[in-house]
């Protein structure tokens, strides 16, 4: 795995730690949220479409696992809190 992978993963992780933690309200709490909504998972895709080319298939594994996650938790929270 590239450094640039780790470093990708490090600071998705710190920010999905941080919005788990904390939830952010406001105009913050709107950005974060389109990013771990939308742009996170598919640059996870993109990533690790990139990594089964040049790397294999384990490499990849983690980038899948991530856009997977994003997708479940925090689009389920999106549409969970504009129901309410």
């Amino acid at each position: 795995m590239y450094s640039w992978q780790i470093i990708y993963l490090a600071v998705v992780a710190a920010l999905i730690t941080f919005v788990l933690l904390r939830s952010p309200q406001g105009a913050v709490g709107k950005i974060i949220t389109f990013m771990l909504n939308w742009l996170v998972p598919y640059t996870s895709i993109t990533i690790a479409f990139v990594a089964i080319f040049q790397q294999g298939f384990l490499p990849a594994l983690p980038f899948f696992a991530l856009a997977g996650f994003c997708f479940i938790t925090f689009l389920r929270r999106s549409i969970n809190v504009d129901a309410k």
